[in-house]
């Protein structure tokens, strides 16, 4: 994994990253396993997480693929897929902080060429993956929601609406879901963007299923951690 740092996060922002999610994993493993799999002294990491000291950026890349090894936000996704059998579970990702901060560094490395200036999100699952995004990025982030009967709206279903003045006409715009399965919902988002003259640049989704998707918007970029051949699976009620 090539370091995000050379794209949209500067050195230091990107080692404070690091060491947040470094300090998330200690709650989870040991000075010993963090060691291990960073090649990195257990006493010198204990300075990390403690704060007395701050890691260099090569070694906050190397904490970075050692936080992989033990914690890889695309396996355990997986793996919860597995488990529920058809269930489209995302949760394990977004509502666990050390996940979702690894995840939100995959997202800026696989789009380290685009600069978005706004997160467009439908609600309400893909909210805390685009919170921890426009974070990261220094990008705004607008909420799409069910119909509301004013505003800026989609004319396809499912209809979303964002607030006037939300979106702008020169926003690069990165859409993130938790999951694109019908494309529906990204033809609707995509409505709403070319209303107003902004420009989608790409989509951020943990799960992908199929490529049904692709009939429904001319959007072709999507990066995700999980894609899934299967069609017709089940998504986890309330997500």
């Amino acid at each position: 994994m090539k370091s995000p740092r050379s794209g949209r996060l500067g050195r230091v922002a990107f080692t404070v990253t690091v060491v947040s999610a470094l300090r998330l994993a200690k709650e989870r493993f040991t000075y010993r396993e963090l060691s291990t799999a960073t090649g990195i002294p257990a006493p010198q990491i204990a300075r990390y997480v403690s704060g007395s000291s701050l890691p260099s950026s090569e070694k906050a890349e190397r904490i970075l693929r050692g936080l992989w090894k033990l914690a890889d936000p695309r396996r355990a996704l997986a793996e919860r897929l597995a488990e529920t059998g058809g269930v489209l579970d995302t949760s394990v990702v977004l509502t666990d902080p050390l996940y979702l901060t690894l995840a939100s560094l995959y997202y800026l490395e696989r789009l380290r060429d685009i600069e978005p200036t706004r997160i467009l999100v439908p609600e309400a699952s893909g909210i805390p993956l685009a919170t921890s995004l426009s974070l990261l990025l220094g990008a705004p982030f607008t909420v799409a929601r069910r119909y509301m009967g004013y505003g800026l709206c989609s004319s396809s279903e499912p209809r979303f609406c964002i607030r006037p003045g939300q979106l702008g006409r020169s926003d690069r715009v990165l859409i993130v879901d938790d999951i694109v399965e019908t494309g529906m919902t990204l033809r609707a988002l995509e409505e709403i963007a070319d209303s107003i003259g902004a420009r989608v640049e790409a989509v951020a989704a943990l799960v992908v299923v199929g490529d049904e998707w692709r009939r429904h918007t001319r959007i072709a970029r999507i990066e995700a951690m999980v894609y899934l051949k299967k069609p017709g699976m089940r998504r986890e009620p309330g997500l």
